[in-house]
């Protein structure tokens, strides 16, 4: 009796506990299934490239030697920063300055010869007029003063060369940057204009290459001409944020082997977060010439058949929409079908969904302007 008693307040109390989850289920889907949604707008996108670049000194300078002569001391260390104008080689001067001071000697010489030359020519020109002297005398006297003038004017030329000589024998920074390996050692003999003695590369700024599909070509050339192009260039797997970059070049072809075009940027470089040869992350964003329809990024999901968002009816059912994708930029994905303006679609809570789900709204999204 009392097993029966046992087996009949056990069957009720089940009976009476999946009545209630019954209830709670119903309950459950009466409510619908919390989401949170945004509206279909329709608004201008900017057009987002990201690419790849390659980080380029701003300029290079092979430094060579326009004397020959002796190394006889390296002012500069590898990898040292140097300013324009510092001391980079000293070559042998003491032959330069040899020939300098014989330049000087011959040029006051013929200075003085000058001088005199001229005088005789005031005097026998004044003979000349007293009929003292021949015409033929007088103009042989001037003749020779002239040519002792153009004798000076020649040693003056020489002058300056050898004073140059002297100058280059101090071989000096010609740009601010950052000295490479240095090529010649001191002591070696060299020649004028013959090998590199060491290369300064200009990292501040730098220039950033890097190529764009030819299908951007004409959106980006109104860009750059309107001076609404906005580029950012990030170190790869770094911290620091994006660097602004300005276009500086923009390739006269179309490389026909990839379809791409070449630009050049020009990134200040103040911290030297960027170093010749390295790859960097580009990102070029131009504002849309025509609205589109948007939504949130996070609204359109991914399926076997293509992309997919959830748009919520009248009736608080929701019916699942295969979408395509024009360009995303900003948290912000474009649309070209599968939508329509005004429509709200699910951002949140696609997870517990079916096609024809109830839904429950609660904290409704909209674009941010």
């Amino acid at each position: 009796m009392n097993a029966f008693i046992f087996r009949f307040v056990l069957t009720v109390f089940l009976a009476l506990l999946v009545s209630s989850c019954s209830k709670k289920e119903a309950a459950r889907k009466a409510a619908g299934v919390p989401v949170t949604v945004a509206g279909v707008e329709s608004k201008l996108v900017p057009v987002q490239i990201n690419t790849y670049g390659n980080v380029e000194a701003y300029t290079v300078v092979p430094v060579k030697s326009l004397v020959g002569g002796q190394i006889l001391k390296a002012h500069v260390s590898s990898g040292q920063d140097v300013k324009a104008g510092d001391l980079l080689f000293s070559i042998d001067a003491r032959l330069f300055e040899a020939n300098l001071k014989q330049i000087e000697a011959n040029m006051e010489r013929d200075t003085v010869l000058s001088v005199d030359a001229e005088r005789q020519a005031r005097v026998k020109e004044e003979l000349h007029r007293k009929n003292a002297v021949s015409e033929d005398d007088m103009f042989k006297t001037k003749a020779i003063s002239e040519s002792l003038k153009r004798a000076v004017k020649i040693d003056e030329a020489n002058m300056d060369k050898a004073r140059l000589d002297v100058e280059y024998c101090s071989i000096r920074s010609p740009i601010d940057g950052r000295a490479g390996d240095i090529l010649t050692d001191e002591g070696n003999i060299i020649k004028a204009n013959d090998q590199t003695l060491i290369i300064i590369n200009q990292i501040k700024p730098v220039s950033v290459s890097f190529s764009i599909p030819q299908v951007y070509l004409n959106l980006m050339r109104r860009h750059i001409l309107s001076k609404k192009l906005d580029v950012e260039v990030k170190a790869q797997n770094d911290t620091e944020p994006p660097v602004k970059a300005d276009v500086e070049f923009l390739d006269n072809t179309v490389d026909p082997a990839t379809g791409t075009v070449r630009i050049e940027a020009k990134v200040d470089n103040r911290k030297e977060l960027f170093w010749p040869g390295q790859f960097v992350n580009v990102t070029v964003n131009m504002v849309s010439e025509n609205q589109v329809l948007v939504v949130p990024s996070q609204a359109v999901q991914p399926s076997q058949k293509g992309n997919y968002v959830y748009v919520v009816k009248p009736d608080n059912t929701v019916e699942m929409r295969i979408v395509t994708i024009l360009r995303s930029a900003g948290g912000a994905t474009a649309l070209s079908l599968g939508v329509s303006e005004g429509e709200t679609v699910v951002t949140d809570g696609h997870l517990k969904l079916v096609p024809g789900s109830r839904v429950e709204i609660k904290v409704p999204k909209k674009l941010e302007p």
